[in-house]
């Protein structure tokens, strides 16, 4: 039996409350960071010498579009984190290494976001979207990444969870995730089109998902369900 496990897993295997609580950690930082980049103005690094403070607040929509998209993004992705929580059961070292890489997209979203934000309606609006877009999908691939290694032989996986159900999440994540690599080439194209269609893909992803299922007589007691 062990070493079944040994082929199945690598490095050290633990549970999840570390893994969970640095990434949740890192989430966390990522949002608060996002209010901090918004400059007041009068602030010593906002807008100065305005005589309306209404019309110059009003004036920084570029900023709040890029706050509410960066918030919506970043959440989403923290919801289908937290959601997985019931999925995967523990962790080895090379699906902690493709977290760092699923935490590295996330962190770095913000960045085309803002530049997306600060050029729409300009000339390199078309420039800045692509940006985007490519942002977006490398989430969803490292996120992906993350899912196929641990599914073979249930690696990482809850042994518990049933086929079907973890048969449907596959073609959810895998579906979503095929359709942000293609908007990138609609994007240069189109790119108002492109940039819609990725984010519409994220956004799906904010409404709840199905709720876990499990092999008959294997569900999780209740005590175990709320602990995951």
């Amino acid at each position: 039996m062990a070493q079944s496990k040994e082929v199945k897993t690598a490095g050290a295997e633990r549970g999840l409350s570390r893994f969970e609580g640095f990434s949740d950690a890192v989430f966390a930082i990522i949002l608060t960071l996002l209010f901090v980049e918004i400059k007041v103005p009068g602030s010593p690094q906002g807008p100065q010498g305005y005589t309306d403070l209404a019309r110059a607040m009003a004036e920084q929509w570029r900023e709040h579009l890029a706050l509410i998209v960066c918030y919506s993004v970043i959440g989403a992705y923290w919801l289908q984190h937290h959601y997985s929580g019931r999925i995967y059961a523990r962790s080895d070292h090379w699906f902690g290494a493709i977290n760092l890489m699923f935490l590295f997209a996330v962190g770095l979203v913000p960045y085309p976001i803002r530049a997306w934000s600060f050029h729409l309606g300009t000339r390199f609006e078309g420039t800045a979207s692509v940006t985007l877009v490519a942002g977006l999908a490398l989430i969803a691939c490292t996120w992906m990444f993350k899912w196929f290694y641990a599914k073979p032989g249930r690696r990482v996986m809850d042994e518990r969870l049933a086929p079907d159900f973890l048969g449907q999440m596959t073609r959810r994540y895998g579906v979503a995730t095929l359709i942000q690599i293609a908007v990138v080439p609609v994007a240069v194209l189109a790119p108002r089109v492109g940039v819609a269609i990725a984010l519409a893909c994220v956004a799906f992803f904010l409404l709840p998902q199905p709720k876990p299922r499990y092999k008959p007589g294997e569900e999780p007691s209740t005590e175990d369900a709320s602990g995951r």
